[in-house]
């Protein structure tokens, strides 16, 4: 797959200003959309660059494992929650809810790191479902 800034006509920040979040830029418009990780998917969202292609990924991850994270287990729950869901889709978030639906049942099984991070997670999938029974 060719590199993001092929597909989007994107340049390398040439400024030669030593800082992390430059050095980061650089390094994810030469990878592929396929290569893109939880942390840079995460962190196109917070850092608003190529928005839309982060959240297709951070959906693409979530679906794949619901309790992954950049920082903490859960973590992509919690980037999903902080969007404004009504513009992902339909079909993202019928997938959504019913991957949803069945960790709502299974998340108490996980091997959380403690008490608060799990009691995080169903108050995010709480949060969630009632996003999207808002919508509907």
């Amino acid at each position: 797959m060719k590199p993001l800034k092929e597909i989007y006509n994107l340049s390398n920040d040439l400024s030669g200003l030593d800082y992390g979040l430059i050095h980061w830029y650089n390094e994810l418009i030469d990878k592929s959309y396929d290569n893109l990780t939880t942390a840079d998917a995460c962190k196109m969202i917070r850092q608003n660059v190529l928005k839309n292609i982060a959240i297709k990924k951070v959906i693409e991850l979530f679906l794949k494992d619901p309790y992954d994270g950049e920082f903490f287990d859960g973590g992509l729950l919690d980037v999903l929650n902080s969007l404004d869901i009504s513009s992902l889709g339909m079909l993202y978030i019928e997938k959504i809810k019913t991957v949803l639906r069945v960790i709502q049942q299974e998340y108490i099984d996980f091997d959380w790191f403690d008490d608060e991070a799990k009691n995080k997670y169903a108050k995010n999938i709480d949060l969630m479902i009632t996003k999207i029974e808002s919508m509907e």
